[in-house]
């Protein structure tokens, strides 16, 4: 009875050697990042969703290889499917790898991605100034003493793109109001990110066509609003 016993540890101590824990992590079903979206000191990284695991695994470093100053964070919802990572250096370009677990067990690590977070925007004085001016009658830039005086104005100014109180900015055109530069202002990054994505940039491209903020102002004629994309 003890050498019977003894050959079946024996068996079960090859079987460790021969194969060892990779027959369980090969039946751990991997996953595949689908998108990364850069931001000012942040990015979004998306894949595709698996079942019957515990969750996920995401890993990012600034080293392509993994090698030094890696950063993980732990997905424990299988039904998650994306995460922000934030607090990340502007303008630096990172490298992230997901795989999936479930109790101690880890599938493979996805195929590498990388993304470079974008320059961060430059603060718009507009925004600080209509929080503490423009409340009410009394607190604007500027008065007029009769109201004639601003129709005056309206007639003889504001005519066309070079005759407003201030000057058109690079933007090449008037707006109605602050929030319509801010929406332009996106449809402009939305376009060139479009052609990146579908290769008909280069990087290169991209990065130097794409604004990576913007400031406004407006003509205290007529109220509308221009401003300068900043590269």
């Amino acid at each position: 009875m003890k050498k019977i016993t003894a050959i079946i540890l024996s068996i079960f101590i090859l079987l460790g050697i021969y194969y060892p824990c990779n027959i369980l992590a090969a039946s751990m079903p991997t996953t595949t990042i689908t998108s990364v979206k850069a931001q000012s000191k942040a990015f979004t990284v998306k894949w595709k969703k698996k079942s019957n695991i515990t969750g996920y695994q995401i890993q990012y470093s600034t080293n392509s290889k993994f090698k030094k100053g890696n950063k993980s964070i732990k997905i424990k919802s299988a039904k998650t499917v994306s995460k922000k990572i934030t607090k990340l250096k502007v303008a630096k370009k990172y490298y992230v790898r997901i795989r999936t677990y479930k109790g101690k067990k880890y599938s493979k690590w996805s195929k590498v991605k990388s993304i470079k977070t974008t320059k961060e925007s430059k603060c718009n004085k507009d925004n600080i100034q209509k929080e503490t001016h423009c409340t009410d009658n009394n607190n604007h830039s500027m008065s007029w003493s009769k109201c004639t005086k601003d129709n005056i104005q309206k007639e003889t100014h504001c005519t066309n793109n070079n005759n407003h109180s201030i000057k058109c900015g690079n933007i090449g055109m008037w707006f109605g109001s602050r929030r319509e530069v801010d929406t332009y202002f996106s449809s402009v990054c939305n376009t060139w990110g479009t052609k990146y994505k579908n290769e008909e940039i280069t990087w290169e491209e991209y990065t130097k066509k794409c604004p990576q903020g913007y400031e406004c102002w407006s003509c205290s004629y007529c109220g509308k609003w221009t401003g300068n994309f900043v590269y």
